[in-house]
């Protein structure tokens, strides 16, 4: 009898591509600069370049959301994984993707000037 195992990580629902400016911080971390590179409502992988144990306590700053603590569940590198003790509620986890989509969309303009650079 043969066993098929999938290297496919399976999740309670697909990440989102974002690429977001955020905080990370825990009991012995200070607030340190990070960045949210996929997220769902259940957790979200960040960049950076502090070490975080797995296992440990995380508390990462979403934008449109607010802080939201986890464990962290995996890390690699300067890349870690994180498990949100509760999950974003579906209406606050759908305005944040739009408004983080639209702040992609929108043009870079030169504030001084009002022109779009």
């Amino acid at each position: 009898m043969s066993l098929a195992y999938s290297t496919h990580e399976a999740r309670r629902t697909p990440r989102e591509a974002v690429d977001c400016q955020s905080l990370i911080w825990s009991p012995t971390l200070p607030p340190s600069p990070a960045l949210i590179v996929n997220i769902s409502p259940h957790g979200c992988m960040v960049r950076s370049d502090r070490s975080v144990p797995i296992g440990g306590l995380l508390t990462v700053d979403v934008p449109e959301i607010g802080a939201l603590r986890g464990m962290v569940i995996w890390s690699l590198g300067t890349r870690l994984g994180m498990e949100f003790e509760e999950a974003i509620e579906l209406d606050l986890y759908v305005r944040m993707l739009a408004q983080l989509k639209s702040a992609l969309r929108a043009p870079a303009t030169d504030e001084g000037h009002g022109k779009d650079l």
